[in-house]
């Protein structure tokens, strides 16, 4: 998928970026930028949001110009759809969650309510709770 990548509209066209490095077959630039594509793609890169999100409309202007087939992209954006929805599915995850100091405050007000906010807590927070626990019987 990398390698159908298209320049967004802010990117320099090929002929000037070589007429700049001073001739035909000295655009490093380029090499160096599919080099680095080439090296994100093959090492597992996962994409963030926004390369995805990009990319997804590569994939329509590929669809368009009718340099992919629809059953091709279709199955692109399926795919970067997914990434984008496991991002949503982790920010709704992160917002569920109380902060620490937070978790701490509350139960240091009223121990009671460890049950009722247990299932708001991630499994590091009930960890940290259980230590703080043990380590105050001890002392």
């Amino acid at each position: 998928m990398s390698d159908l990548m298209i320049p967004g509209p802010d990117a320099e066209p090929e002929k000037s970026r070589k007429k700049q490095a001073g001739g035909a077959g000295r655009d490093t630039d380029g090499a160096d930028q599919q080099r680095q594509r080439h090296a994100r793609a093959t090492n597992g890169h996962i994409p963030t949001e926004k390369e995805c999100l990009s990319a997804i409309a590569q994939v329509a202007r590929l669809a368009a110009l009718g340099i992919l087939k629809p059953a091709a992209a279709n199955t692109i954006r399926s795919s970067y759809r997914d990434i984008l929805q496991h991002y949503k599915a982790k920010d709704r995850e992160a917002e569920k969650n109380l902060a620490d100091s937070d978790v701490l405050e509350i139960l240091e007000k009223d121990p009671r309510l460890l049950s009722l906010l247990e299932p708001l807590l991630s499994q590091d927070q009930v960890e940290m709770i259980m230590n703080r626990a043990g380590g105050s019987k001890k002392g």
